[in-house]
């Protein structure tokens, strides 16, 4: 057979990336109908690419001694549909920057208060876009989940707030995102696979859905202050310029919803260029962070006890200018834990509500549990570190 690749149209192409599946799948991939994917079947065919049917396994497949060739056609393809989508989104936050650099930061005066305790919500490693399937093909986790998963998490933040409410008033509130809000789209190799979204929707729908979570607990406490930092998958690729990260257009697309509902009881920062931050909340040295580039153990190991007392003393209050932090926060690693750095200093780090996957395996442990975790919440008092600390999850087992 001839080695030269004949030519092919974008469906024809996208239709090879998809192989071995079955014509439904493909279907959905292309959005066309089962009767259209076959009339493009029949035209590969015709231009002398071998694809065969498995009544086996009911899937199409490419019998073809030039594959390796037509599947980085394909590929190549793909990219560059996520190449354009790149560019769509970097002029949008281009727009956006040039916007919101004429208007003032969301900000609040915060009243002094004494003998009383701030209730913390930790939220993050949302991933809007990845979508995941279990071994019998059926979706568990998607941008509906995702949205659903924050919409839960605020509930359950009220129903917390409710519960210790009894024992404690709690004025103001701090909500903390840890990153990797959207989940990008090049950021390990095949990820094009896992995504049902590009950039555009991803941050559209992770900037409303927190939005919904902000005015859910604005109305509930009288101050609440929102503090973000930017994950790994905010990058969308190493040679990126920062203005391209999504956690940050998301973020940026916050406060500029929030400022046109007038919403005056809000304050938000955002670490714009960096995966870290720190800030005080009820008089305690609170350290935020991504948390890639550290180990996934605290003060456990040699390396996680050099890393994370070395983070410790490289830390510095933003207002009294003290070394080492009273908490520090972290996401990243999908498995919640508490830790405590030289005996004392409680280090959270948060889960993730997207079901344990292959990516996941590589940074921490895979999700084996039949409850979605969804973050943490906590209480901060103005002379105990932690008053009270909760796992949040969505309390839906598993059929």
């Amino acid at each position: 057979m001839a080695n030269d690749v004949p030519d092919l149209t974008p469906k024809q192409t996208r239709l090879l990336d998809v192989l071995p599946a079955h014509i439904d799948e493909i279907s959905d991939s292309l959005s066309v109908e089962r009767s259209t994917v076959r009339d493009h079947i029949d035209g590969i065919r015709e231009k002398g690419i071998d694809l065969q049917y498995d009544r086996g396994a009911n899937q199409w497949y490419m019998q073809d001694e030039r594959a390796p060739t037509l599947e980085r056609i394909s590929s190549k393809h793909k990219s560059q549909i996520t190449r354009e989508a790149n560019e769509i989104i970097e002029a949008e936050h281009s727009y956006l920057l040039r916007r919101l650099e004429q208007t003032d930061p969301l900000t609040i005066t915060q009243p002094t208060r004494n003998n009383e305790e701030t209730f913390v919500g930790i939220l993050g490693d949302i991933h809007f876009g990845d979508v995941t399937e279990n071994d019998r093909g059926h979706k568990t986790y998607d941008m509906d989940i995702a949205t659903e998963s924050v919409e839960q998490f605020g509930r359950k933040c009220l129903e917390m707030h409710d519960l210790e409410r009894e024992t404690q008033t709690y004025n103001d509130a701090v909500l903390i995102i840890t990153g990797d809000v959207a989940t990008g789209t090049h950021i390990y190799s095949g990820q094009v696979h896992d995504i049902e979204a590009y950039l555009a929707d991803q941050v559209t729908e992770s900037a409303q859905a927190l939005i919904d979570l902000v005015l859910t607990l604005s109305e509930r406490f009288e101050t609440l202050q929102v503090y973000c930092v930017l994950g790994n998958h905010g990058l969308d690729r190493a040679s990126a310029a920062r203005g391209s990260n999504t956690d940050l257009l998301t973020y940026r697309w916050m406060q500029d919803g929030l400022r046109r509902m007038n919403v005056n009881n809000v304050e938000m920062q955002v670490a714009d260029g960096s995966h870290d931050l720190t800030t005080r909340i009820n008089g305690q040295t609170v350290h935020i962070r991504h948390g890639q580039r550290g180990q996934k153990h605290v003060d456990k190991t040699a390396a996680s006890s050099r890393d994370w007392r070395g983070i410790w003393a490289d830390t510095r209050d933003p207002v009294t200018n003290r070394v080492g932090f009273d908490i520090a926060i972290r996401g990243h690693f999908h498995d919640p834990s508490i830790d405590y750095l030289m005996g004392s200093y409680p280090v959270f780090t948060n889960p993730s509500p997207k079901p344990g996957g292959d990516f996941a395996d590589k940074i921490g442990q895979q999700d084996v549990g039949q409850v979605r975790h969804l973050g943490w919440c906590i209480g901060v008092g103005d002379t105990r570190r932690v008053t009270f600390q909760r796992l949040i999850d969505d309390g839906n087992f598993e059929q």
